[in-house]
């Protein structure tokens, strides 16, 4: 009696555990006949490869991974054994542009490690790879290892100037490393190769947007010889172009790189922060809603099965209506005061927080219907396994509303701290100010975000405020970077004492103003209702728009903008002078905690 067939899950399980073994004959021989009844299995082929590959059959190996990689170019696995099989078949050059096809599927997964691991092997095989260098040059950028980036691909182009895709890596290194003048320049040269570089336009626009628009004279032919007269008429054109419309070339980048590419997400990004910036909200909200497209934004849209909410009325959600934090802890604060506008709504809401915002959104929405979860570790899945019908992410709730710049849901406080805390921080504080004025000091933000060396300043920029009189300075900094105290003298320490978000609000709540660079410092003190001024970069965020010295978003907000980029000492010069005459009457009632 013969032994019955085997299933073909049951032969596959064999055979890997012949491969696992290091019985290469007999798992070539399984996976030969698994391969022969199923030839379009990609991993299949693979396999087949693999083994053959491993035995020395390295001309019959390529057959196989060959094919493999042709029906499916984004295995990794077939990629890897295929490079490898190619160079030990002594062809380089072409074991170095598998490589590189390796390290682009790898770079586009976020491995960046990985694919820096694959451009270099590739480069190690066939030394001369231009795409091999470019890459290595972007992965670099992408780890955040600007400086040798930069290194990198300045060396690339001596070599071989004409190579736009360099060019462009550049620019995106430059970037990163706070050059956005250099940025641009590197951005034009690789549009004058190829003008049809969707890639290189909008970042052009973004580093243009970087310098604050001051930089579109300056970068434009960037290699050309001028003369004093031509170098002049062009600042002047740009100043004329600035006066009239700031963002006008900025917005004008994207648009083209959109006309090249009308699918590309990080060119509809960009232009809804142009529009947001502009105060243009109605188009900008929309563009706003392609992050979800863009590899490149950091966060991918919940993967959930229930659908995403889209404006459809309580009865048609049928159920609680998830709402889910993104991006950072400020970004919480300022938009979670839709979330009891949809309460009021008959909708019934549940928000799922970031960890540090937890205790403070629970008790400051316990009130409103609200009901606020901690977010769960796992994208798939929420907190206890909460059943809900919809969900949304939080910063597409201004487009689900329709905000314009004139319905901004704008009443504060809409955070609140909890009394006994808020009670126990006023003790301490009155103790430490001694009848002072108490002043709160945020002059830093996360060092891992993007733009952090234009929205912070070192500490010793704080001299002018520390030298106006009657005044007690506390510092709302729980850590430091690395862990080394950085407080300047004379300023009181609350790090120690601030465990989570909601001390710091209860902190906060009792100071008679906070003076904050723009970090999560500035909405949590303006969703409280607190005198908050808010120093800004010359080139600031979205959500501070131009020109203003008010928000929108926060009615007891200041904001106070660099003239020039970079220029902190006329910031906090104007800072001082206004501390010097505060009327602290008119702060109270700014806050509505006097008469």
């Amino acid at each position: 009696m013969s032994a019955p067939a085997l299933s073909f899950e049951d032969a596959v399980r064999r055979a890997a555990a012949c491969h696992q073994q290091g019985r290469l004959e007999e798992a070539l021989s399984l996976y030969g006949q698994l391969q022969a009844a199923r030839p379009q299995d990609a991993n299949l082929s693979a396999l087949v490869g693999t083994v053959l590959a491993q035995m020395g059959r390295t001309g019959e190996a390529l057959v196989f991974l060959e094919q493999a990689l042709d029906m499916a170019p984004g295995n990794v696995e077939a990629a890897h054994n295929l490079a490898h099989a190619l160079a030990a078949d002594g062809q380089a050059e072409q074991a170095a542009d598998t490589a590189v096809h390796l390290g682009r599927i790898l770079y586009d997964r976020r491995d960046f490690d990985g694919a820096l691991a694959a451009f270099g092997q590739a480069l190690e095989w066939f030394p001369r790879s231009r795409a091999a260098a470019a890459n290595l040059g972007a992965t670099l950028q992408a780890l955040g290892r600007h400086a040798e980036s930069i290194e990198r691909l300045t060396a690339l182009l001596d070599g071989d100037p004409g190579e736009a895709e360099a060019h462009s890596n550049l620019g995106n290194a430059q970037l990163g490393a706070g050059d956005y003048r250099a940025a641009a320049a590197s951005f034009r040269r690789a549009l004058a190769i190829n003008p049809s570089y969707g890639e290189a336009e909008s970042n052009l626009g973004l580093a243009l947007a970087w310098l604050g628009g001051t930089g579109e004279a300056e970068a434009a032919a960037p290699d050309q010889a001028r003369t004093l007269e031509t170098a002049a008429s062009l600042v002047t054109l740009g100043n004329a172009r600035q006066a009239l419309d700031p963002l006008a070339d900025i917005e004008s980048c994207y648009r083209k790189a959109l006309i090249l590419q009308p699918d590309f997400p990080a060119a509809h990004w960009n232009l809804a922060l142009c529009l947001l910036l502009r105060g243009d909200f109605e188009r900008g909200w929309a563009e706003h809603e392609w992050r979800w497209r863009w590899p490149g934004f950091g966060e991918d849209l919940r993967p959930f099965s229930q659908p995403v909410w889209r404006r459809e009325n309580p009865d048609a959600v049928g159920g609680p209506l998830l709402v889910t934090a993104e991006q950072g802890l400020g970004d919480t604060l300022q938009f979670i005061r839709y979330l009891p506008l949809l309460a009021e709504r008959g909708y019934e809401v549940v928000f799922e927080a970031q960890g540090p915002l937890f205790t403070l959104l629970w008790f400051s929405l316990g009130g409103t219907g609200v009901r606020v979860v901690p977010r769960s570790v796992s994208p798939a899945h929420v907190h206890d396994g909460l059943p809900f019908a919809m969900h949304v992410p939080l910063m597409s709730l201004p487009e689900r509303f329709g905000t314009r710049l004139d319905t901004i849901p704008a009443a504060v406080p809409y955070l609140h701290a909890d009394p006994f805390r808020r009670r126990l921080w006023r003790d301490r504080l009155d103790a430490a100010a001694g009848g002072r004025l108490k002043v709160g000091l945020a002059w830093r933000g996360r060092p891992t975000h993007s733009r952090d060396r234009d929205r912070s300043m070192p500490p010793d920029r704080l001299a002018p405020l520390l030298a106006v009189p009657g005044m007690t300075f506390f510092s709302l900094h729980k850590d430091a970077p690395g862990g080394a105290p950085d407080d300047p003298p004379g300023v009181v320490p609350l790090g120690p004492l601030l465990h989570d978000v909601a001390d710091t609000a209860a902190a906060m709540a009792n100071l008679d103003l906070v003076i904050t660079v723009d970090t999560v410092a500035a909405h949590l003190a303006g969703g409280l209702g607190v005198p908050v001024w808010t120093l800004l970069p010359f080139s600031p965020d979205w959500r501070w728009m131009l020109a203003r010295t008010d928000s929108p978003w926060y009615p007891t907000m200041t904001l106070f903008r660099q003239p020039v980029p970079g220029d902190w000492g006329a910031v906090m010069a104007a800072v001082a002078q206004r501390l010097a005459g505060l009327d602290p009457v008119a702060l109270t009632r700014l806050e509505g905690r006097g008469p």
